[in-house]
């Protein structure tokens, strides 16, 4: 997807990889309804893509939203901060004996 230019698509399946279920049924979960929309909008063209590379029709693609999957990543400076901050509360004290801004 990155190839086509599909970067958001192909940073949606590099958030959260999915995973294989029963029956050749990939799981993928996703943050928000809005990415399962843009999923399902590209969903057929992307199974047919996956059935011809790997010789495989019987692929299907469920997509569930979880809004807690959406905590795991950081997105603005402070998110980032407050992740590495989490990993290590040192952190704080060197932010502080330096006088640095987030």
């Amino acid at each position: 997807m990155d190839k086509k230019g599909e970067r958001i698509i192909g940073s949606m399946f590099a958030m959260n990889k999915p995973k294989l279920g029963d029956n050749f049924e990939l799981l993928l979960e996703l943050p928000n309804e809005t990415m399962r929309l843009d999923i399902e909008n590209i969903q057929t063209p992307l199974l047919a893509y996956m059935g011809e590379e790997l010789d495989n029709y019987s692929i299907s693609l469920k997509i569930t939203v979880n809004e807690a999957v959406a905590v795991k990543h950081a997105f603005t400076p402070q998110d980032k901060y407050d992740k590495l901050k989490e990993k290590n509360p040192l952190i704080d004290k060197l932010r502080a004996k330096f006088d640095l801004d987030i």
